[in-house]
């Protein structure tokens, strides 16, 4: 019969390696850079009672990372680096009190890790977000303690991307004492923050 004539064909052509089936094309992992003149990583500390809050950011934070835009379900790798001794706060003695706490002098560096990535959508459109969930590891005066970061990337013109994540960290778990205001001390978590730019190496 034709049709099982051409079916034979067919499956002798497959054994022989004649017709090949096609094979998906393998995911392009890209390296970013963060763009430290447009990055900015913070914390806000949080004191009881009426004493409110206060902010501290550092400026031009560094970092490599590769990952896959059309697919953010493979593995994300990179490190992002930090110097302790770069917070400001707006008031001198305190960002003096941050250095002491962090130990800049002896522990110049904090860095992120990023151990595992999970998205709210597997691929990344122009000017889209899409929301993560950061699993990595935190370093901060020679402790390392697990750290997740919720957060959100976009690709910008220019394929660019612009990612912000943010998680509570408890600074004595890494040592850190807790600052003080008017002899009271903060809360004993504060919300870190990262606002960056990341732009393809070259």
């Amino acid at each position: 019969m034709p049709a099982a004539r051409a079916l034979t064909v067919v499956l002798a052509a497959l054994v022989s390696g004649v017709v090949a089936l096609p094979v998906p094309a393998p995911a392009e992992v890209e390296k970013f850079t963060v763009d430290s003149d447009q990055s900015r990583v913070l914390f806000d500390a949080f004191h009881p009672w009426t004493i409110g809050r206060f902010s501290a950011g550092a400026d031009r934070p560094t970092g490599e990372f590769e990952i896959d835009v059309d697919d953010l379900r493979k593995s994300i790798k990179g490190t992002l680096v930090v110097q302790a001794s770069a917070f400001r706060s707006g008031r001198a003695r305190r960002d003096k009190s941050i250095r002491k706490a962090l130990d800049a002098e002896h522990n110049p560096e904090i860095r992120y890790r990023i151990e595992k990535v999970d998205s709210s959508f597997p691929s990344l459109a122009e000017n889209n977000d899409v929301f993560l969930t950061i699993h990595g590891i935190l370093s901060m005066k020679g402790v390392d303690r697990p750290a997740t970061f919720a957060g959100r990337v976009r690709r910008k013109e220019g394929g660019t991307l612009w990612v912000r994540g943010e998680g509570w960290v408890k600074p004595q778990d890494f040592g850190v004492p807790l600052l003080r205001t008017w002899m009271v001390s903060m809360k004993d978590s504060v919300l870190a923050v990262f606002d960056l730019t990341l732009s393809r190496l070259k």
